[in-house]
Formats: C-alpha cells, structure tokens, sequence
C-alpha cells in the first residue's frame, strides 16, 4: 500500500514561511523613541513667512544632527562627511528661499 505524501509537501513550505517570519524583526529598522516631536511640527506656518521660519529651522536641525554623527567618522571621512553635511544644509537653505518667494508672490 502506498503512503500519502501530500502532507508532507504541505508541511514544507508553512515550516520555511515560519523560519523567514521569525527573522522578519532582523531587517526592520530601528526607531529613537527617546526624545518626543519638537513642538514646531505642531505649530501652524500659514503665511510664507511663517513656512519660510519652519524650513529654516528644519534645515539647521537636521545639518546639526548631520554634523553630530560626522563625529563618529575620522580623519578624510570625518571631513567629507561634515563637508556633505554643510551642502545639504546650504541646499536645503536655499530651496527654503525658492519656496519663500514663490509663495510670497503667490500670496
């Protein structure tokens, strides 16, 4: 008499599915809980002034968190890196100023 293998074929593919799902948390990303929101994600910028001040503000935090985790690197890397951090936060000064005016012209 022959056996029925069909379970066995079934069993497979549900025993890797639960070997990928138990690795899942490896892959995902870690999130800094520690500190809260700054509270100028919660204040209105209705006039283009008012956005302009938000984007400023925006733009010189993140290229402060920028430049603190260039101090981990050292050396070429460290310099590049607080190099890239400077032109990302001009950058980004800058398109605040485009978005300024074109507001203000729209207002």
């Amino acid at each position: 008499m022959r056996k029925n293998r069909r379970p066995h074929l079934l069993l497979l593919p549900l025993l890797l599915a639960a070997g990928l799902a138990a690795h899942a948390p490896v892959f995902a990303a870690e999130e800094d809980v520690s500190q809260e929101d700054p509270a100028r994600w919660y204040q209105g910028d209705d006039t283009a002034q008012l956005h302009y001040k938000t984007l400023v503000k925006e733009a010189r935090a993140a290229g402060a968190q920028a430049l603190q985790e260039c101090k981990a690197l050292k050396g070429a890397e460290a310099k590049g890196c607080r190099k890239e951090a400077r032109e990302n936060q001009n950058s980004d000064l800058a398109r605040a100023k485009r978005i300024l005016k074109t507001r203000s012209a729209a207002e």
